[in-house]
């Protein structure tokens, strides 16, 4: 029995003798050859007839769909017309609108900043205000005692004093304002000399933010160098002391007087010195946690300063003494120094 498939005669490169032989080879060898011939044949006419049948049927839907397809095509060319002529429409209409929309937002920046001014009027007059009523109520702040709602005031004054920039009328108030912070550091410095004395950490981190607020924060800082200053030039003195009580002691028992040598006394006041700053600065770390890095080398720096024309002169004394020249020198100094003539 013969298969046809159509597709077969439709391919590039197909060849009847070819399909013919493979056709021939697949017969039964029982079958006779001209009653399978016959067969294939009629299968073949059929085949042809299928083919022939369903191309008239597509045909003729052709025939019948192409004019449909042209007025569909008609439609859609007036409605891709009618599309772009919108289009243009809409691009021309966007571009009166944005001429109006720069138009608007220029307008709208002016009244932006027209409004701004207004709201900066505004403040400004609140802060007028304000600054005239804090000037009459900062006497009753300063009456109370209470140095850090005092500071607090004084900080807005100045505040609102610079809102108002250099107005004639409240030239006063800038003398007062002035005033007023001067006279809180004043009340301030006490407090502030307890608190460093006794090392209270935290009087003097409240001290320090009164003082900050106002912007004194140098006067805590001339404070605390004056207080530690003074224990530096207590162990530089100290070797005139002992110059001296030895000295009285000499003169006592009637003997040579004997003097410390500066050179073998100056390491142990490096010492001292290394120490005290040592321990200075570990205070600091908790009660100035901002400023220690400043604070602590300060006082040495002013020490030393104040020392400076005394550590010429012992040094220029300590090196003179291999010359009998100078060690007469060196024993006046001394008796100068130890209250003698």
């Amino acid at each position: 029995m013969v298969v046809v498939d159509p597709s077969e005669f439709g391919a590039e490169g197909f060849d009847p003798k070819r399909w013919i032989n493979a056709a021939l080879d697949a017969r039964h060898p029982s079958e006779p050859l001209d009653r399978f011939l016959a067969d294939a044949e009629e299968r073949l006419r059929a085949a042809a007839d299928d083919a022939g049948a369903a191309l008239e049927r597509d045909s003729a839907d052709a025939l019948r769909r192409v004019p449909l397809a042209c007025r569909d095509a008609l439609r859609l060319r007036d409605d891709a017309v009618a599309l772009r002529s919108h289009l243009a429409s809409v691009l021309q209409s966007l571009s009166q609108a944005e001429g109006s929309s720069a138009e608007s937002i220029t307008a709208l920046a002016r009244i932006d900043t027209v409004k701004q001014r207004m709201e900066a009027a505004y403040t400004t007059l609140q802060d007028a205000a304000g600054l005239a009523q804090l000037s009459q109520s900062v006497e009753d702040v300063f009456s109370s005692g209470d140095l850090p709602k005092a500071a607090e005031t004084l900080a807005t004054m100045r505040h609102c004093l610079s809102a108002v920039g250099e107005v004639a009328e409240f030239a006063n108030v800038r003398k007062q304002l002035e005033v007023l912070e001067e006279r809180l550091d004043e009340m301030v410095q006490p407090r502030l000399l307890d608190a460093l004395s006794n090392r209270k950490v935290d009087a003097v981190q409240d001290l320090r933010g009164i003082l900050t607020r106002i912007g004194r924060f140098k006067s805590l800082e001339v404070q605390y160098t004056k207080i530690h200053v003074k224990p530096l030039k207590k162990l530089w003195e100290d070797f005139d002391l002992k110059q001296r009580a030895n000295r009285i002691e000499m003169d006592k028992r009637g003997g040579e007087i004997t003097s410390i040598s500066f050179s073998s006394w100056l390491p142990s006041f490096y010492d001292e010195t290394l120490l005290y700053l040592e321990q200075e600065w570990k205070w600091c770390l908790t009660a100035f946690p901002e400023e220690y890095r400043s604070l602590v080398p300060k006082v040495l720096v002013e020490t030393m300063s104040e020392l400076n024309s005394s550590f010429i002169s012992r040094v220029n004394v300590a090196t003179g003494d291999a010359v009998p020249e100078t060690r007469s020198v060196a024993k006046g100094v001394l008796d100068v120094i130890s209250g003698g003539m």
